[in-house]
């Protein structure tokens, strides 16, 4: 009983993939996917990926930041412990 629902659910996925890539050579890409380097979505699409490139590299660089802050501050406590000991 469990095997003929899963086959016929197999059968079904397939048949939507086989109706889905008929139909993928009619539609057109937008300018983004076809490629004209000129038209304003290409450019809009290009500084949106400007933008998050510099985003993560921000908050990345905040990270090694807090990071590097609090190794100092780790090492400044360290001497001070090492200095009390003498």
């Amino acid at each position: 009983m469990v095997k003929t629902s899963l086959k016929n659910i197999k059968i079904s996925n397939m048949n939507r993939m086989l109706i889905i890539i008929s139909f993928f050579s009619q539609l057109f890409p937008c300018a983004v996917c076809y490629g004209d380097p000129n038209h304003p979505v290409t450019h809009g699409m290009n500084n949106a990926i400007i933008f998050l490139l510099f985003t993560i590299v921000f908050v990345l660089s905040c990270i090694i930041g807090s990071i590097l802050v609090l190794v100092k501050r780790a090492k400044a406590v360290e001497l001070k412990r090492s200095l009390n000991d003498r």
